[in-house]
Protein backbone atom coordinates (compact mmCIF):
# COMPACT_ATOMS: atom_id res chain seq x y z
CA UNK A 1 0.00 0.00 0.00
CA UNK A 2 1.09 3.40 -0.94
CA UNK A 3 1.73 5.98 1.86
CA UNK A 4 -0.66 8.83 1.53
CA UNK A 5 1.09 12.14 2.17
CA UNK A 6 -0.95 14.06 4.19
CA UNK A 7 -1.95 17.75 3.10
CA UNK A 8 0.40 19.79 5.45
CA UNK A 9 -0.02 23.17 3.82
CA UNK A 10 -4.15 23.28 4.92
CA UNK A 11 -4.48 20.68 7.75
CA UNK A 12 -3.38 20.85 11.12
CA UNK A 13 -1.58 18.81 14.02
CA UNK A 14 -2.74 19.32 17.29
CA UNK A 15 -0.13 18.96 20.16
CA UNK A 16 -2.33 17.46 23.25
CA UNK A 17 -1.37 18.52 27.08
CA UNK A 18 2.54 19.30 25.64
CA UNK A 19 4.59 21.76 28.51
CA UNK A 20 6.19 24.98 27.92
CA UNK A 21 9.52 23.56 26.34
CA UNK A 22 8.16 21.13 24.83
CA UNK A 23 6.01 22.90 22.74
CA UNK A 24 8.45 25.69 21.74
CA UNK A 25 10.86 22.77 20.32
CA UNK A 26 8.01 21.12 18.41
CA UNK A 27 6.84 24.49 16.99
CA UNK A 28 10.12 25.39 16.02
CA UNK A 29 10.50 21.65 14.17
CA UNK A 30 7.16 21.95 12.78
CA UNK A 31 7.88 25.39 11.49
CA UNK A 32 10.65 24.34 9.06
CA UNK A 33 8.30 21.26 8.07
CA UNK A 34 5.69 24.13 6.64
CA UNK A 35 3.38 22.34 9.62
CA UNK A 36 0.71 23.91 11.16
CA UNK A 37 -0.16 23.17 14.95
CA UNK A 38 -2.55 23.60 17.62
CA UNK A 39 -2.26 22.72 21.27
CA UNK A 40 -4.55 22.22 23.67
CA UNK A 41 -4.94 20.95 27.32
CA UNK A 42 -7.25 19.04 29.31
CA UNK A 43 -9.95 17.90 27.16
CA UNK A 44 -10.43 21.59 25.97
CA UNK A 45 -13.24 21.79 23.01
CA UNK A 46 -11.47 20.50 19.47
CA UNK A 47 -12.43 20.45 15.87
CA UNK A 48 -10.96 17.71 13.91
CA UNK A 49 -11.66 19.01 11.13
CA UNK A 50 -8.53 19.18 9.03
CA UNK A 51 -6.57 17.38 11.34
CA UNK A 52 -4.42 14.85 10.30
CA UNK A 53 -2.56 13.78 13.49
CA UNK A 54 -2.05 14.66 17.01
CA UNK A 55 0.61 14.27 19.71
CA UNK A 56 0.30 13.81 23.28
CA UNK A 57 3.19 14.16 25.65
CA UNK A 58 2.43 11.07 28.39
CA UNK A 59 3.82 12.46 31.37
CA UNK A 60 1.45 15.63 31.06
CA UNK A 61 -1.17 13.59 30.03
CA UNK A 62 -5.21 15.00 30.96
CA UNK A 63 -7.16 14.97 27.79
CA UNK A 64 -8.91 11.28 27.71
CA UNK A 65 -12.04 12.66 25.99
CA UNK A 66 -10.06 14.15 23.38
CA UNK A 67 -8.05 11.13 22.70
CA UNK A 68 -11.48 8.93 22.41
CA UNK A 69 -12.66 11.57 19.83
CA UNK A 70 -9.10 10.87 18.22
CA UNK A 71 -9.91 7.49 18.17
CA UNK A 72 -13.60 7.26 16.84
CA UNK A 73 -12.23 9.66 13.78
CA UNK A 74 -9.08 7.46 13.13
CA UNK A 75 -6.92 10.80 13.27
CA UNK A 76 -2.94 8.81 13.87
CA UNK A 77 -1.23 9.47 17.51
CA UNK A 78 2.28 9.98 18.47
CA UNK A 79 3.23 9.45 21.66
CA UNK A 80 5.64 12.04 23.24
CA UNK A 81 7.70 10.63 25.69
CA UNK A 82 11.44 11.36 27.71
CA UNK A 83 11.68 8.14 28.53
CA UNK A 84 10.92 5.03 26.12
CA UNK A 85 10.61 2.64 29.34
CA UNK A 86 8.56 -0.28 28.31
CA UNK A 87 5.79 0.88 31.21
CA UNK A 88 5.50 4.51 28.56
CA UNK A 89 5.21 2.10 25.65
CA UNK A 90 2.80 0.15 26.90
CA UNK A 91 0.80 3.18 27.88
CA UNK A 92 0.99 4.54 24.70
CA UNK A 93 -0.48 1.28 23.09
CA UNK A 94 -3.21 1.96 25.62
CA UNK A 95 -3.77 5.21 24.67
CA UNK A 96 -4.15 4.69 21.19
CA UNK A 97 -0.40 5.77 19.74
CA UNK A 98 0.67 4.08 16.57
CA UNK A 99 4.22 5.72 17.30
CA UNK A 100 6.77 7.35 19.84
CA UNK A 101 8.64 10.04 19.54
CA UNK A 102 11.12 10.82 22.58
CA UNK A 103 13.42 13.59 23.47
CA UNK A 104 15.20 15.45 22.60
CA UNK A 105 13.34 16.59 19.38
CA UNK A 106 14.52 17.29 16.66
CA UNK A 107 13.23 18.58 13.16
CA UNK A 108 14.18 15.04 11.56
CA UNK A 109 12.32 12.84 14.45
CA UNK A 110 9.35 14.80 14.61
CA UNK A 111 8.83 14.21 10.47
CA UNK A 112 9.77 10.71 10.49
CA UNK A 113 7.55 9.85 13.43
CA UNK A 114 4.72 11.13 11.88
CA UNK A 115 5.10 9.46 8.74
CA UNK A 116 5.86 6.71 10.64
CA UNK A 117 2.52 7.14 12.36
CA UNK A 118 0.24 8.08 9.36
CA UNK A 119 1.59 5.24 7.35
CA UNK A 120 0.88 2.48 10.26
CA UNK A 121 -2.55 4.14 10.71
CA UNK A 122 -3.16 4.35 7.29
CA UNK A 123 -2.59 0.59 7.06
CA UNK A 124 -4.50 -0.58 9.89
CA UNK A 125 -7.68 1.63 8.08
CA UNK A 126 -7.08 -0.65 4.58
CA UNK A 127 -6.57 -4.31 6.82
CA UNK A 128 -9.76 -3.02 8.45
CA UNK A 129 -11.65 -2.54 5.73
CA UNK A 130 -10.46 -5.64 3.39
CA UNK A 131 -11.63 -7.31 7.35
CA UNK A 132 -14.91 -5.87 6.61
CA UNK A 133 -15.26 -6.80 2.73
CA UNK A 134 -14.13 -10.45 3.71
CA UNK A 135 -16.86 -10.89 6.32
CA UNK A 136 -19.62 -9.44 3.79
CA UNK A 137 -18.33 -11.93 1.28
CA UNK A 138 -18.40 -15.18 3.93
CA UNK A 139 -21.49 -14.02 4.90
CA UNK A 140 -22.93 -13.74 1.38
CA UNK A 141 -21.47 -17.17 0.63
CA UNK A 142 -24.58 -19.33 1.83
CA UNK A 143 -26.56 -17.29 -0.60
CA UNK A 144 -24.14 -18.03 -3.27
CA UNK A 145 -24.16 -21.11 -2.67
CA UNK A 146 -28.17 -21.38 -3.05
CA UNK A 147 -28.37 -19.42 -6.26
CA UNK A 148 -25.20 -21.88 -8.17
CA UNK A 149 -27.38 -24.90 -6.55
CA UNK A 150 -30.48 -23.73 -8.22
CA UNK A 151 -29.15 -22.70 -11.68
CA UNK A 152 -27.06 -26.36 -11.91
CA UNK A 153 -30.38 -27.99 -11.27
CA UNK A 154 -32.38 -26.00 -13.37
CA UNK A 155 -30.75 -25.67 -16.56
CA UNK A 156 -28.35 -29.45 -16.11
CA UNK A 157 -25.17 -26.98 -16.15
CA UNK A 158 -22.27 -27.10 -13.99
CA UNK A 159 -20.40 -25.23 -11.06
CA UNK A 160 -18.31 -23.15 -13.44
CA UNK A 161 -20.67 -22.42 -16.47
CA UNK A 162 -23.90 -21.68 -13.64
CA UNK A 163 -20.88 -19.30 -11.58
CA UNK A 164 -19.95 -17.84 -15.17
CA UNK A 165 -24.18 -17.19 -15.62
CA UNK A 166 -24.75 -15.35 -12.85
CA UNK A 167 -21.37 -12.99 -13.61
CA UNK A 168 -21.98 -11.99 -16.72
CA UNK A 169 -25.54 -10.84 -15.65
CA UNK A 170 -23.94 -8.99 -13.00
CA UNK A 171 -21.80 -7.27 -15.61
CA UNK A 172 -24.50 -6.79 -18.11
CA UNK A 173 -27.20 -5.28 -15.05
CA UNK A 174 -24.49 -3.19 -13.52
CA UNK A 175 -25.46 -5.11 -10.24
CA UNK A 176 -23.40 -7.07 -7.77
CA UNK A 177 -23.42 -10.75 -7.61
CA UNK A 178 -24.43 -10.54 -3.65
CA UNK A 179 -27.45 -8.86 -4.74
CA UNK A 180 -28.77 -10.80 -7.77
CA UNK A 181 -28.14 -14.01 -5.16
CA UNK A 182 -30.09 -12.42 -2.24
CA UNK A 183 -33.06 -11.62 -5.11
CA UNK A 184 -33.22 -15.80 -6.09
CA UNK A 185 -33.18 -16.39 -2.70
CA UNK A 186 -36.44 -14.05 -2.22
CA UNK A 187 -37.90 -15.00 -5.61
CA UNK A 188 -38.60 -11.63 -6.51
CA UNK A 189 -40.46 -10.80 -9.50
CA UNK A 190 -37.18 -8.89 -11.11
CA UNK A 191 -35.24 -12.24 -10.91
CA UNK A 192 -37.36 -14.36 -12.28
CA UNK A 193 -35.35 -14.01 -15.48
CA UNK A 194 -32.23 -15.01 -14.10
CA UNK A 195 -31.85 -18.14 -14.87
CA UNK A 196 -33.22 -18.46 -18.68
CA UNK A 197 -34.16 -14.98 -20.55
CA UNK A 198 -31.65 -13.02 -18.37
CA UNK A 199 -28.40 -15.16 -18.73
CA UNK A 200 -29.16 -15.64 -22.44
Amino acid sequence: MKLKRPDFESGRLLLIDCEERTLAALHKSLQRLGITAVALTGDAPVALDNCFAAVVELEHFASPRTLRQLGSAGVPLIALSAHETLSQIQRAIELGATALLNKPITQGSVYTTLMMAIGLQQRLASERDERLALQQRLASAPLLAQALARLMVEHGIDEAAAYERLRLLSMRLGRSMDSLCSDMANDRPETSGIGTRGMR
